[in-house]
């Protein structure tokens, strides 16, 4: 039987993760026009014990991994809803695909920008725009964009189970934890979040709609510390 591999949140403290995972980095990368295109795979960090303990207050001194210091007084009430994302999503239609977009999973990763925006790509209809709006969607993290074909089958690549700690390479600053393969995340008192293909859980310890990201890292610079 297969060990389940899951993250746990402890009350104003960390994310213990459960199971045998590889913790790297992955970081966003732009392309001849300066728009996001891409991850960089980075380093693969060396975890010392399990089950791993990861930062959630932004304040460690060893990103990714917890040095205690949300025991200084970190607040990590987690106020997310327990809804599915596509309940609260807007919806863009086009002629072939349908978007969903939950703005306030938002990480910031700016891949929908790209080639006039998402939004208008799939109200465009064109084979080419078809293939661009489903590539940006399948490569925003947090799973905010989702897109369905006309028989409602979502159209997604298939991802292995991992945790990337992601860092954008052309804002200079440090991302969410990117959870991906359908990774199960359960509350402070035990109650499991939706599992979903693609997640983001906040590390700069100021999201508003904890544990997920809200793209507040971007606002306010936060720059993980990894130590030596």
């Amino acid at each position: 039987m297969t060990e389940e591999i899951y993250i746990k949140i402890v009350k104003n403290g960390p994310y213990i993760v459960y199971g045998p995972i590889e913790i790297n980095q992955k970081t966003i990368i732009a392309d001849e026009t300066g728009t996001p295109d891409k991850y960089f795979d980075g380093k693969v960090f060396e975890v010392k014990s399990y089950p791993i303990s990861l930062c959630r207050c932004g304040k460690s001194k060893n990103a990714p991994f917890c040095d205690n210091a949300h025991l200084e007084g970190f607040d990590g009430t987690e106020t997310a809803s327990f809804e599915p994302i596509l309940q609260n999503a807007n919806i863009y239609e086009g002629p072939n695909i349908k978007l969903f977009d939950n703005e306030k999973f938002c990480s910031y990763a700016r891949f929908c920008d790209a080639k006039g925006t998402i939004w208008n790509l799939v109200v465009e209809g064109r084979e080419d725009t078809d293939a661009d709006a489903i590539r940006e969607a399948n490569l925003c993290p947090s799973g905010r964009l989702m897109i369905f074909d006309k028989n409602g089958n979502m159209i997604e690549d298939e991802l292995p189970k991992s945790i990337s700690v992601l860092e954008d390479g052309i804002l200079k600053l440090s991302g969410p934890l990117w959870i991906r393969g359908g990774i199960r995340i359960e509350n402070s008192n035990g109650e499991s979040y939706e599992i979903r293909n693609r997640q983001t859980i906040c590390r700069c310890g100021q999201s508003e709609n904890k544990p997920f990201c809200d793209c507040t890292h971007a606002h306010t610079d936060f720059k993980a510390d990894y130590g030596k």
